[in-house]
């Protein structure tokens, strides 16, 4: 493969990986709040919100993509194909695929966030206790809006939580290896600041078009 060639697939399968996993929230938001509504949307939205925001300035700042398109692609299949072996490798559900994708990549990088925030010893001791403090907070909103799905769709398919818990497991590693590093992988730039704000606003347009649907069914 041409140097150039290689060079613009890398590019462009590096964009995609990062295009997948800003919108696993929003794409996980409203396959939830479709099907099962929420009883607190104020507090699920400023909650949402930071959240979101959070999350995308952090995949945007550690996700290290290579010039290599098959590895790039590797890291985007990776998630996916432990939710397609989870589901027998049926597609039926694209809104089922979309939580469970978000369980296996997105929520990971909330658990190591977490993580770090437990067993880093910076900045100071009030502000670390801080951060975890707003880590369980935006944790456990998020796995309030999550629980329904699990005694709906995955208690008693043990065969399933459990390659999913082997694809989240394996991306919480790999996330934790990353942040512990601590080498930013890229500034916001222009396309940063894009990619944050039109992703945090996909998550409004998801969470609020979610609950009408809900609502209206």
């Amino acid at each position: 493969m041409p140097d150039a060639l290689r060079q613009r697939l890398g590019h462009a399968t590096g964009r995609l990986h990062l295009i997948y996993l800003g919108l696993l929230p929003s794409l996980a938001t409203f396959a939830l709040t479709r099907t099962y509504g929420f009883r607190l949307p104020a507090p699920l939205f400023f909650v949402g919100v930071a959240e979101v925001g959070v999350y995308i300035v952090t995949v945007y700042s550690y996700t290290r993509l290579s010039s290599s398109p098959w590895l790039n692609l590797a890291a985007l299949l990776d998630g996916p194909l432990f939710v397609l072996a989870a589901r027998r490798l049926s597609l039926a559900d694209p809104f089922g695929f979309a939580i469970e994708a978000y369980l296996v990549d997105g929520f990971a990088i909330w658990v190591s966030i977490l993580g770090l925030a437990i067993v880093s010893p910076l900045p100071t001791r009030g502000q670390r206790i801080a951060s975890v403090a707003i880590m369980l907070a935006i944790s456990g909103v998020t796995g309030w809006l999550v629980w329904p799905y699990v005694p709906d769709v995955l208690w008693g398919s043990w065969g399933s939580v459990a390659w999913l818990s082997v694809g989240f497991v394996e991306a919480v590693a790999a996330r934790l290896w990353l942040f512990a590093r601590g080498d930013v992988a890229r500034d916001h730039d222009d396309f940063g600041i894009l990619y944050t704000v039109f992703l945090v606003l996909a998550w409004v347009v998801a969470m609020t078009s979610g609950l009408a649907v809900h609502r209206a069914g």
